[in-house]
């Protein structure tokens, strides 16, 4: 016979593993046609991470749930494995008021209220319909008194399958494409795997890590520090007072600065420009920046000498090594930026930008709250900013914040990689230390940007009154859909056309490993030529899903 222990450790594995038996099938009610984070995948890695936190030596059932939960946040990887992770933690605050795990009616009430408030404390604005939805009908419908704990938890079981069946009356873009929420399913897999171990024919979770074909292929995700001393040249500064402000052209001249060096930020404010960028010959920078102006402010520093002075040894093959000191023990005060990368080009462009850590993580796989923390504990750094770059990342990037007591950290939340990499444009570390007073004003920028997105669509699909086929070439913007063609560059000519007005002057574009050399060319001899005022800039970004990302300024 098992002990009370085995028995709970028994139900949280059976409903574990019963969500990674049935993961594909909760990831494919995907309703929109790209991959947006896997729903099963997440639900699975951060479910398998808090099982894995738990401690062999804990007895109780309280200590269990402790353990189970905290595992659950570490291991949260977007909206719905976030969400999951608060549910837990409902789960073990519920358990910890009534003293051990009971499906009594009065006790489960009660842990059931616990489960239902920690959920929707995880979002700033529920929708119904969702994996919320499931907890407040378990709350609400749950009042017959039970006979035994069998009969409880197939009562819960039963309470959760008429909520699922209910999301698409709730959530009009379920119906639409005629399926039920992906998350809300999830929860009713783990009460299923519970219910077979309440039966006695328990599940086992198949492997002790993650386990999705996603995580897998990402498991051993490559992140790094941006090496402050890879361009060994003058640390550049000045402050110009332009000539004509009207007539200034902001986007050229970033983009006349991006050739010669990295790490730029530019910062206007009426007749004020402020510009920092890393160079190595900032005579050339000065020269194109005094044909806008007259300067105010000039500063150039030989970024190996101030490296060497730090008590840094700069080596022939551009590493860094350090010397032990005393002083490097302290933690630097400044802002330090952790970004979400989805490619190595974009690697590259988030480090010459100033970004400090880069976290692998994007559309298809979600990084981890314990990805950010341990990064976050790399940095020795009080001020944090951190870039999501994903709609479905910024959940967990709010939870590590809330996770962080000696550290001060920000969350920007842009939802894709164009926002990242234009908020960094407006970004200046050394004047935005206390970033909350910059927070708005970014956010309405990022918010503001001209962007979108082009990729295949993986399934057949009504959005926005387009019918879309499984393979054309989608433009996208959130999950609005605005062009499917079955040509790449009838989308993006459409694209440009509608986007690109007289305000207009540069068009960023990030190309992956989908777009050939030939069309490349294509673009630029036949498509790019056609805007003759506008300024396209091409690089290789090497993201997973969408073959081209794009922004205008």
């Amino acid at each position: 016979m098992k002990s009370h222990k085995e028995t709970v450790l028994s139900i949280l594995e059976s409903g574990i593993a019963n969500i990674q038996q049935n993961e594909e099938k909760i990831n494919n009610l995907n309703v929109f046609p790209v991959p947006d984070g896997d729903t099963g995948s997440n639900m699975t890695g951060t479910l398998v991470n808090a099982w894995n936190n738990i401690n062999e030596n804990s007895e109780s059932d309280i200590e269990i749930l402790n353990d189970f939960a905290r595992g659950a946040l570490l291991g949260a990887r977007g909206n719905s494995g976030v969400i999951s992770s608060q549910l837990i933690k409902g789960l073990a605050e519920g358990v910890k008021k009534v003293g051990r795990f009971s499906t009594s009616i009065k006790d489960l009430k009660i842990i059931l209220k616990s489960i239902r408030d920690y959920g929707y404390k995880a979002v700033s604005k529920p929708v119904e319909g969702t994996i919320l939805s499931i907890a407040t009908a378990m709350e609400q419908e749950f009042k017959k008194e039970q006979t035994d704990f069998v009969s409880a938890i197939r009562s819960l079981r039963d309470i959760a399958k008429k909520a699922v069946d209910n999301t698409p009356n709730q959530l009009k873009v379920l119906k639409e494409s005629g399926v039920v929420d992906s998350g809300a399913f999830g929860v009713l897999m783990f009460l299923e795997g519970v219910l077979r171990a309440a039966e006695g024919k328990p599940l086992t979770i198949k492997a002790k890590g993650p386990t999705s074909h996603v995580a897998k292929q990402r498991v051993n995700q490559v992140t790094f520090k941006a090496n402050p001393n890879k361009n060994i040249g003058y640390c550049t500064e000045f402050i110009l007072t332009l000539k004509n402000p009207a007539k200034f052209s902001y986007s050229k001249l970033k983009t006349q600065l991006k050739k010669f060096g990295d790490s730029l930020v530019m910062i206007q404010e009426e007749d004020i420009l402020k510009v920092h960028v890393h160079v190595k010959e900032p005579g050339e920078v000065f020269n194109i920046a005094q044909k806008y102006g007259e300067f105010t402010k000039i500063k150039a520093d030989n970024m190996a000498l101030q490296a060497e002075e730090a008590g840094h040894i700069v080596s022939l093959t551009g590493k860094v090594k350090y010397q032990t000191k005393k002083d490097d023990l302290l933690i630097n005060d400044q802002l330090a930026i952790i970004a979400v990368s989805d490619g190595i080009g974009l690697d590259k462009e988030f480090s010459d930008l100033g970004v400090d850590a880069v976290i692998s993580g994007g559309q298809s796989y979600n990084p981890s709250v314990q990805d950010f923390i341990s990064q976050i504990n790399n940095l020795n750094y009080r001020n944090i900013l951190l870039l999501p770059n994903n709609s479905n990342i910024i959940l967990t990037t709010d939870a590590v914040r809330n996770n962080i007591e000696d550290k001060n950290i920000y969350v920007l939340p842009t939802k894709t990689i164009q926002q990242g990499i234009f908020a960094l444009y407006n970004i200046n570390k050394d004047n935005m230390v206390d970033f909350n007073k910059h927070q708005a004003s970014l956010t309405a920028k990022i918010h503001a940007l001209k962007e979108i997105s082009i990729t295949k669509a993986i399934r057949d699909t009504k959005r926005n009154k387009i019918d879309v086929k499984k393979d054309e070439f989608i433009a996208v913007n959130g999950k609005k859909i605005f062009y499917a063609e079955n040509d790449l560059f009838k989308v993006l000519e459409k694209v440009l056309k509608d986007l690109i007005d007289e305000n207009i002057e540069v068009v960023t574009i990030f190309y992956n490993d989908e777009i050939s050399n030939q069309e490349l060319k294509i673009m630029e001899k036949t498509i790019f030529k056609k805007f003759k005022d506008v300024e396209f800039e091409l690089s290789y970004g090497g993201q997973e899903i969408y073959h081209l990302l794009l922004f205008m300024e």
